[in-house]
């Protein structure tokens, strides 16, 4: 463990989007100084993906390192899986084992008591105002903290999850360019997509205000993260500390002709921000710190990633030892431009969306997508050929091979994790049993497993 130890800040918003960043990728219009501060000093990671697309879920992902169906995280607080688990160890809890005070300010959504979670200071709040206003007093009251001990500090920002406040009548003239999968079909898509209505049918002149406000409320947490790196300079902790700037998962937006997020894999619900910003020299304060050889700020990382690493990533910034049994990698290296061998495809799931049981698993590479989905069928997309995810390839048989290749890599992966997603039994939004293709458990998933097809506890 090295001497002289950062302070480590993680930044989270809820629900936004990767291509909302004005410095990188902007189909918005947002004007983001904030994060383009974070772009500009610190390394992007331009693959980075959400384990699940709901908050609950892959929250837990981010401080468990963990699968969400690893630690029997089906859906959003309402349902029986919610809370946490309050016995699985958490990134706080190894970080104050490292001997670091761990803070928590703003939103959880874990439905866990923080401070059982391994957070000593919680101020648990769903108000930016006031979760950035708590934060900023913890910088500017606690010049101790460089003497004795560093920080964990999780910062958490509500928005732009606020696009769920929009008026759903309010239009506006359409300035921006429409999605290119705006009318997508989605009869040719699994039963659960078509399920799902929010938004289907909306003039372009309502979806124009959609996106509007959505980028109004990016732009709103962008000013709250510009105050929060002000005040973390003014506090005198520029020099010492290392931010880490994500989301949690993204938002519909329109695309598909729906919005808000649904039971889908698609990029846009799936695809998040990361970016890994260095102690940045030159800033007053105790304890500078350099940034390891090879980093180069403003640069993009384009390696395969997911919220699993952030667990391990924040313990080699801490000098810590790895946690046993989880699935993700640190990311410094990747930042270092080192390839990432075992990141050659990343997954994600989603159980439970409200009252509907929705079990879908995807498996993602580079160029190709696969998403299973629990009795009712299946999605290919070829994302070099189709980046807006409009043409299901999964039926047809020039794509065989492919899908059967994804496939067998996701049912090994649905076998390592004893993911129980085959003892599940789907439902309608209304939560009654509805399925409309037979489930058949591949026989390497009962014997590896145990499983009989009889319906998981948490359904």
């Amino acid at each position: 463990m090295p001497e002289q130890r950062p302070n480590i800040a993680l930044i989270l918003t809820d629900q936004q989007r990767y291509d909302t960043i004005a410095a990188h990728v902007n189909r918005f219009g947002a004007v983001t100084p904030g994060m383009d501060t974070l772009v500009r000093h610190g390394v992007t990671f331009s693959h980075m993906f959400t384990t699940c697309p709901i908050c609950t879920p892959a929250r837990s992902s981010i401080f468990t390192g963990r699968m969400p169906s690893e630690i029997d995280m089906a859906g959003n607080l309402g349902n029986p899986s919610a809370p946490m688990n309050q016995n699985i160890t958490t990134l706080a809890h190894r970080m104050q084992q490292t001997g670091y005070l761990t803070v928590y300010h703003g939103k959880s959504h874990l439905g866990t008591d923080l401070h059982q979670l391994g957070f000593k200071e919680v101020y648990e709040n769903s108000f930016d105002e006031s979760t950035v206003i708590e934060a900023c007093r913890f910088w500017r009251n606690r010049d101790w903290i460089v003497q004795k001990r560093p920080f964990f500090h999780v910062v958490s920002l509500l928005d732009p999850h606020d696009i769920y406040y929009l008026d759903p009548n309010e239009e506006r003239p359409v300035e921006l360019e429409p999605w290119p999968n705006r009318d997508d079909d989605r009869s040719t898509k699994p039963w659960p997509q078509r399920d799902y209505t929010r938004g289907e049918g909306w003039s372009p002149e309502r979806w124009e205000y959609y996106r509007r406000f959505y980028r109004s409320r990016v732009e709103k947490v962008d000013r709250d993260v510009a105050k929060l790196l002000e005040e973390m300079v003014m506090g005198g902790f520029g020099s010492n500390t290392w931010v880490l700037f994500m989301a949690d998962h993204g938002d519909l937006g329109g695309e598909h002709g729906v919005g808000f997020k649904g039971p889908f894999m698609y990029d846009c619900q799936m695809h998040v921000p990361f970016i890994l910003m260095p102690p940045r020299p030159g800033y007053p304060g105790p304890g500078a710190i350099r940034a390891p050889e090879g980093f180069r700020p403003g640069s993009v990382c384009d390696a395969l990633c997911t919220n699993l690493d952030v667990f391990p990533t924040v313990l080699e910034l801490a000098g810590a030892e790895p946690e046993p049994g989880l699935r993700g990698r640190s990311l410094l290296a990747a930042a270092r431009g080192e390839s990432l061998r075992d990141h050659e495809a990343v997954f994600g799931e989603l159980t439970m969306l409200g009252r509907r049981v929705a079990p879908i698993r995807m498996v993602r590479t580079k160029r190709w997508k696969y998403v299973f989905y629990l009795g009712h069928g299946e999605e290919l997309y070829d994302l070099d050929a189709d980046p807006w995810e409009i043409t299901n390839l999964a039926g047809e048989a020039r794509h065989a091979k492919v899908r059967e290749e994804l496939h067998g890599r996701l049912l090994r992966f649905i076998v390592e994790t004893r993911d129980p997603i085959f003892t599940q039994e789907p439902t309608n939004a209304q939560g009654e049993p509805f399925t409309t293709v037979p489930i058949e458990v591949p026989e390497e998933v009962r014997r590896r497993t145990g499983l009989r097809g009889s319906r998981h506890t948490w359904d």
